[in-house]
């Protein structure tokens, strides 16, 4: 079990290289959020975390992303448990594909990789959506 662990943290370790450098305010509020996530999400154990990631199966929080490539500011917004959330709309055409979920609406910004096969219902952002808003700062609302 360690040897799992240890792989998945590196794994984790590796998501997070790619990210932008945090402000200590954000990676504070980062190291929060992952400290009060569930430990269980869509019937997923948590299998690891670090002060910027989690990963519950095949879902992967990380906290502290950009802004979507896809994204605009004409772009639809989803609320799920107060939190915005963007979902890349060539990603919602097809339901047989992962989706990522971006919290736009709360700073810094939470993105949400879901496996196809937990795409049919929101709840994996609704277990996700209260750690969030108890966490993060709230910024301006979906249009």
């Amino acid at each position: 079990m360690r040897g799992v662990a240890a792989s998945t943290l590196v794994v984790l370790a590796a998501c997070t290289s790619d990210l932008p450098d945090l402000s200590r305010d954000d990676a504070g509020a980062c190291a929060e959020l992952t400290a009060a996530l569930p430990d269980r999400v869509a019937g997923e154990d948590i299998i690891d975390d670090t002060d910027r990631a989690a990963r519950w199966g095949g879902i992967e929080l990380t906290c502290g992303v950009g802004v979507p490539a896809a994204y605009d500011d004409f772009a639809d917004c989803t609320v799920v448990g107060d939190v915005g959330w963007f979902l890349p709309p060539a990603e919602l055409k097809d339901a047989g594909v992962d989706i990522v979920a971006t919290a736009l609406t709360w700073s810094p910004r939470v993105s949400v990789l879901i496996p196809a096969e937990h795409r049919g219902s929101d709840e994996v952002l609704a277990a996700i959506a209260p750690a969030i808003t108890s966490t993060l700062t709230e910024g301006k609302p979906c249009l």
